[in-house]
């Protein structure tokens, strides 16, 4: 994606091209992306373009930690209909008063990447997946909120900063720690592999 600067960390680039006179049902496993297409939801021959990045100069809101890989998409028409993207996280639901620390986040697709809080989606007790329906893409993600307001201390955060839901004006957000999974080099492991337990330190709001 030729909008994306030099910062962020390549894990892994997918094309997918939609028809329209039928649903779609796209999986994208091994970098923890699905995406549905109704039918009708798209002209024909419609591309959507995905790159998952493993890191960057990423700003998400205070109190959050990312706990999914980002993901870059774009679309190369506009859409009839919303699409349903699904994304892989590494936070561990056992119940449902624990769905709610997890949130979507966007940012757009210019550095530094200040993501913002999207309004709904959906996260299940045993599901590493979260789902949304969008009109309009950018880069997404996944966060989860902490009990305390802080990140973790692995997370290698600054301090942050109150940030609105999106559609506001105002861009001040925290420093996530710029990483979406573990990563020594610039073509990184599988991201189903880097968003194990093991990396998400995260005390979610119940």
């Amino acid at each position: 994606m030729d909008s994306l600067d030099s910062s962020v960390i390549i894990a892994g680039q997918k094309l997918f091209i939609l028809q329209g006179d039928r649903s779609d049902s796209l999986q994208w496993e091994k970098y923890g992306f699905r995406l549905e297409c109704p039918q009708g939801a798209v002209s024909k021959d419609t591309e959507v373009a995905v790159t998952a990045l493993a890191g960057g100069n990423f700003k998400v809101p205070k109190g959050t930690v990312l706990v999914s890989a980002v993901y870059a998409i774009s679309v190369s028409k506009g859409l009839l209909k919303p699409l349903v993207i699904e994304l892989q996280h590494c936070v561990d639901l056992r119940k449902t008063s624990q769905t709610g620390c997890l949130k979507f986040v966007r940012a757009p697709l210019k550095c530094p990447y200040h993501f913002s809080i999207v309004e709904g989606g959906c996260f299940r007790v045993g599901k590493r997946y979260g789902s949304i329906k969008r009109e309009q893409f950018s880069c997404m993600g996944i966060v989860a909120e902490m009990s305390n307001g802080d990140t973790p201390s692995d997370s290698e955060s600054e301090e942050g900063y109150e940030t609105p839901p999106e559609g506001s004006t105002d861009d001040t957000h925290n420093d996530s720690g710029n990483r979406a999974g573990e990563t020594s080099e610039r073509t990184a492991s599988p991201i189903n592999t880097g968003l194990s337990q093991g990396m998400c330190d995260c005390n979610c709001v119940v």
